[in-house]
């Protein structure tokens, strides 16, 4: 591979792990006082985006192992912020949700996460921004074509 196709893939990876680090420490901040850590946070916000999923889906998404899922569930469902439903036609399938009064809770931080982020976006041109977001789709585009692709030839 070309040498300066190297150097921007690793400063790349470098600015997405750093955005990645800054954007947990300033969530992390905001919520110090609410007694979750950041993966569970993580967690009941996929569930929020996703209600009913199963634990599976659940840890494909986050990109953790699902026993490290479970054990996330389990500590919030003791805790009252999650519930597992069995399916009624296959029971060794689970659906996890949010517990109701959790909902508003997770709500108000999809709010944070985007005005966090709203914040940055109005010292950028219009132009800046439409170029980074195409860009990111771009990226995003083709790993899941990639993703797609191996799933497809590993089965």
């Amino acid at each position: 591979m070309e040498q300066e196709l190297i150097r921007q893939a690793e400063h790349l990876n470098f600015l997405i792990r750093t955005l990645n680090r800054k954007f947990r420490q300033y969530m992390l901040s905001q919520t110090v006082g609410c007694g979750l850590t950041v993966p569970q946070l993580h967690l009941m916000q996929e569930l929020f985006q996703n209600p009913g999923i199963t634990l599976g889906d659940l840890s494909i998404r986050l990109g953790l192992a699902k026993s490290t899922v479970s054990g996330i569930v389990d500590r919030l469902e003791k805790q009252g912020k999650v519930v597992r439903k069995r399916n009624d036609q296959d029971r060794r399938v689970v659906h996890i949700d949010l517990a109701p009064e959790v909902n508003e809770m997770n709500y108000n931080l999809a709010l944070m996460r985007t005005n966090y982020l709203a914040g940055f976006l109005t010292s950028m041109a219009p132009v800046e921004i439409e170029g980074l977001i195409n860009g990111l789709e771009k990226i995003n585009f083709l790993m899941v074509q990639e993703t797609n692709s191996l799933n497809n030839h590993s089965g």
